[in-house]
């Protein structure tokens, strides 16, 4: 059903809902329910296209500190948290190293760069400065990688909101170990800037509520049963496989 609704180019994504801070919000339900919601979909909405394409292929490598600073910060729900990941547009071969910080309000700012080299790491002085340039810390020396997250992605924009629905299938997370899991559905997440987005209000119609979810520490929960994980109790209870 994306693939019948008009097309929208990068470039328009960003003007209309760049979204740089905004409120998340996530859920999950399966692929054939969402086949079904499709065909109630708000007006006015259309669909992220890059060559004629609406789906397209993400792998982002975290990174956090050895006793899991990052990681604790968000289980025990600390006002001030980040994730700090390497992130790789495998269609299109582009890179950014992006910062995500909870702000004060329960935002979520995302900061990046563009970065040339494929190799996921810190060693340049150039991305260690952005990294504690973005969060007020000496942190990025002592970061190093703990979760790779793998999946492809869609994305829809409401110009008359602002607002962004993005759908992430084949979710798949692994450790520096090489362990993996899978989370079964879709991860669809809400980004908007100020009250529920139609989207929100269109998936809260259909009976689907938010989910506590992060692919980075959802999934690193499931492969470290040894972590704090109450936060996401009911998200690894039934959807990581």
């Amino acid at each position: 059903m994306i693939d019948t609704l008009p097309p929208i180019s990068q470039t328009e994504v960003e003007g209309m809902a760049g979204l740089q801070l905004r409120k998340d919000r996530k859920y999950v339900i399966g692929v054939e329910y969402f086949d079904q919601l499709c065909k109630d979909f708000p007006e006015g909405v259309f669909a992220l296209n890059i060559d004629g394409r609406h789906d397209f292929r993400y792998e982002s490598c975290y990174f956090d500190t050895p006793n899991l600073l990052a990681y604790r910060a968000a289980a025990h729900s600390r006002r001030r948290r980040f994730k700090v990941r390497f992130r790789h547009y495998l269609d299109t071969n582009d890179h950014m190293l992006e910062v995500k910080l909870r702000t004060a309000r329960g935002q979520s700012q995302k900061i990046r760069i563009p970065v040339d080299e494929s190799e996921a790491d810190l060693r340049s002085l150039e991305r260690r400065s952005f990294v504690d340039e973005a969060t007020d810390s000496s942190i990025a020396s002592g970061l190093e990688p703990v979760l790779t997250t793998q999946y492809r992605r869609s994305t829809l924009v409401d110009p008359t909101g602002a607002s962004r629905l993005t759908i992430d299938r084949e979710v798949t997370c692994m450790d520096v170990t090489g362990r993996s899991i899978s989370l079964n559905g879709l991860v669809i997440e809400s980004k908007t800037v100020g009250p529920p987005s139609r989207f929100d209000r269109w998936l809260w119609t259909h009976g689907v509520r938010p989910v506590r979810l992060s692919k980075y520490c959802t999934g690193l929960a499931a492969l470290r049963p040894d972590l704090p994980s109450n936060k996401w109790h009911r998200t690894l209870q039934h959807y990581m496989e």
